[in-house]
């Protein structure tokens, strides 16, 4: 998959806003909120937005988000290293339409490659709802592995508990080292 990033615009923001997720994966729809779009909108935890360079419709494929704005729970000033290792949080998301066509372990791929580059981590962390286990299988498929969990009643989501997940750069998935 050849996928192109380009941080995210008022106009691109409004229309993952506008993106919906049927149930139960409705929980991670964006919303058109004015403290959801200035979040969007911030540099300090930046988002970016994906296009397929081999797509004809110029529409978003996706998008991808770094630091305080991939986080659960994350309250103080936006920013995109939160912890003090290099660790990088990393959020994304499949357009609804493309969700469920065997897309997400290449999408997340290029997600991560692109941020290895951009911001050189010395590991990756994420956030998943326990329910949503194609995402999960996706994630263990590139490599992660399960760290934890974090109670987060204020999250924005109906549900309270989110695993996290981490890899270590370097480490070997799918046969092969990552550089």
């Amino acid at each position: 998959m050849d996928v192109m990033f380009e941080p995210i615009t008022p106009e691109s923001a409004r229309a993952l806003a506008a993106w919906r997720y049927p149930a139960p994966y409705d929980t991670y729809n964006i919303g058109d909120e004015a403290a959801a779009l200035a979040e969007m909108l911030d540099s300090r935890s930046p988002w970016f937005v994906a296009f397929d360079t081999d797509g004809a419709d110029g529409a978003p494929m996706g998008y991808c988000c770094f630091g305080t704005a991939a986080e659960v729970g994350w309250e103080g000033e936006p920013r995109l290293w939160t912890q003090n290792d290099r660790t990088l949080s990393v959020g994304l998301g499949l357009r609804p339409d493309l969700t469920g066509h065997h897309l997400g372990l290449p999408f997340f791929e290029a997600v991560l490659a692109f941020a290895r580059e951009r911001f050189s981590p010395a590991a990756f962390r994420l956030f998943v709802l326990p329910f949503n286990q194609r995402a999960i299988r996706v994630y263990e498929r590139a490599g992660f592995r399960h760290v934890g969990t974090l109670d987060a009643p204020d999250s924005g989501s109906d549900a309270r508990v989110f695993l996290e997940m981490r890899r270590e750069i370097g480490q070997k998935t799918g046969g092969k080292s990552e550089q």
